[in-house]
């Protein structure tokens, strides 16, 4: 009987260590599986894998799924996903690659603050109408292929009474609808031309002309010199620094019409 406790005992644990190897092994796999690499790098800009390591981001450098991709006061940051969409990252931006998945399968990315432009490729085998970007309070849901997502906290803007966080859309190609994020199929459709803006918990805003509405965008801020501040979930809650947006961009053209809802 003691014998066959021992053998059972034995079994036990070696079940266990098995069970726990592979554990390690998905969670490496996960946390290794490439998403795209930086075309270019300028200025601070710092990558934190999943596990706690963090890099310097350069021109060819991978990004993996689960990556969070932080820009400093002068960084900015152009990324090449492997379907070949493209995501420029602005100035005192902190985003997180949450999913990527080639051939039509979900893409989503978390903006917990600045702003971030998206150029989705819609064509065969691209992110299209899978592509989201997640805000602390919207989701912007690609139904076209550029736009910008801004976010601020921590700022206060007329005609809002009492918000101090505001997720903004300017849609230059085709159609992102614009959701509050804890009513993601209850939103906005922002065509190309025009903006929209989640404050707080509130629905989003009727869209407006292209900076007509006080949305943020990488233009706009360059010109007004906005700035974002708040902590981002995950962190030790000290504030992400307020930050101008300074990149040149290069200018947008062919707007379309129409708005609203």
């Amino acid at each position: 009987m003691r014998r066959d406790r021992i053998h059972f005992s034995a079994g036990v644990a070696a079940g266990l260590l098995l069970v726990s190897a592979l554990f390690v092994v998905s969670r490496t796999a996960l946390a290794q599986t490439a998403a795209g690499s930086f075309q270019s790098v300028s200025g601070q800009v710092q990558i934190q894998r999943t596990g706690g390591a963090t890099i310097g981001a350069a021109s060819g450098v991978g990004v993996n799924v689960g990556d969070r991709i932080i820009t400093g006061a002068n960084g900015h940051a152009v990324l090449i996903l492997n379907d070949q969409s493209r995501l420029e990252v602005g100035p005192g931006t902190n985003i997180a690659l949450d999913q990527f998945t080639v051939g039509g399968g979900p893409t989503r990315v978390s903006l917990f603050s600045g702003v971030m432009r998206s150029l989705v490729n819609a064509g065969s085998g691209g992110a299209g109408a899978n592509y989201q970007v997640h805000t602390p309070n919207a989701v912007a849901a690609v139904r076209g292929t550029k736009f910008d997502t801004a976010y601020s906290e921590n700022v206060i803007r007329p005609g809002y009474q009492g918000c101090e966080k505001y997720t903004d859309v300017s849609v230059y190609q085709g159609t992102v609808n614009l959701a509050q994020v804890g009513s993601p199929n209850t939103g906005e459709d922002v065509r190309a031309g025009y903006e929209a803006t989640v404050p707080c918990d509130k629905p989003p805003t009727e869209s407006g002309p292209l900076s007509m509405t006080g949305a943020v965008s990488l233009e706009s801020a360059v010109a007004g010199g906005a700035s974002f501040a708040g902590a981002a979930p995950g962190s030790s809650a000290a504030p992400v620094p307020a930050c101008p947006v300074c990149v040149n961009m290069t200018t947008v053209s062919g707007t379309g019409t129409g708005g609203g809802r």
